[in-house]
């Protein structure tokens, strides 16, 4: 996977990133985009009351309240995304010019640091470092369980599901359409800001976008979800989420039975049992 996605940055040419789409199965398939279509699109209506200073001060909190005081909350000027989590670095990166909800503090606590941050910490008691920067297969559970916390504490964005739906047709979409068709396409679906917003998404890195051509990624966050809820149906134990950066298909109990790896910490906001049946 690494040496692909390196592959696919070097020469930038949809056969890169097309390689980079088979080898991690980014390719939606007609079910996934059955259910993406079918979404109900909801808006929120809650204003942007925080600044960014405000929600480092809210996540630097939550990170001491749960004992990962060596962990830093800053902010960033140039950074795309409005919150990230460098794991290697042990820092959340907070975009210094966004504006955030007052349930962002909440959700964001639950997504970025509940799930991405101690994950990454429980994986660092592990002997291999991988467990704390991901095992291979295990972005889409990363991102499905992230979902899945902001649920639970019941900040979800109320449109989130239908946003995520239409990411996934574009990935579909952008495989035989250039940057403006794809634009045109996604317009006609959900206006033009956000448009604009998710043809820059499935179209980055590519050296011609006005040709056919997609990084799929995104499609982890929509799929993901919907992964681990059926994991946790069929009686998946969350708590074996928790021992790093695994997937649900990693023989992790198979893992602890041999005493190849340890427990990791659950956090607090799933409850007292971490069977979520």
């Amino acid at each position: 996977s690494t040496i692909l996605l390196i592959e696919a940055l070097q020469g930038r040419t949809s056969e890169g990133f097309e390689a980079l789409l088979e080898h991690n199965n980014w390719r939606p398939g007609p079910g996934l985009l059955e259910d993406a279509r079918n979404q109900v699109r909801k808006n929120g209506t809650f204003p942007f009351v925080l600044s960014s200073g405000q929600l480092r001060e809210a996540l630097q909190q939550a990170l001491q309240e749960r004992g990962l005081d060596h962990w830093r909350v800053e902010l960033d000027s140039v950074m795309a995304a409005r919150v990230l989590v460098d794991s290697a670095k042990q820092v959340l990166r907070v975009n210094e010019n966004a504006r955030f909800r007052q349930t962002d503090a909440i959700k964001l606590i639950a997504h970025e640091i509940d799930v991405h941050a101690m994950r990454a910490q429980n994986g660092q008691r592990q002997d291999l470092l991988l467990f704390s920067t991901g095992l291979p297969g295990s972005l889409e559970t990363e991102e499905g369980l992230a979902l899945y916390a902001e649920e639970c504490v019941g900040a979800a964005s109320p449109g989130n599901s239908w946003r995520q739906g239409l990411v996934v047709q574009a990935v579909s979409w952008a495989e035989t359409m250039g940057f403006r068709e794809l634009f045109e396409r996604l317009a006609e679906q959900g206006g033009e800001p956000l448009a604009w917003g998710i043809a820059l998404r499935v179209k980055r890195g590519l050296r011609s976008p006005e040709k056919p051509g997609v990084y799929g990624k995104d499609i982890v966050y929509f799929r993901g979800l919907r992964t681990v809820r059926e994991w946790l149906k069929a009686g998946g134990d969350l708590s074996q989420l928790y021992v790093g950066k695994v997937g649900v298909h990693h023989p992790v109990s198979e893992w602890l039975r041999e005493g190849l790896i340890v427990d990791g910490r659950v956090p607090e906001l799933f409850g007292a049992s971490a069977r979520m049946a």
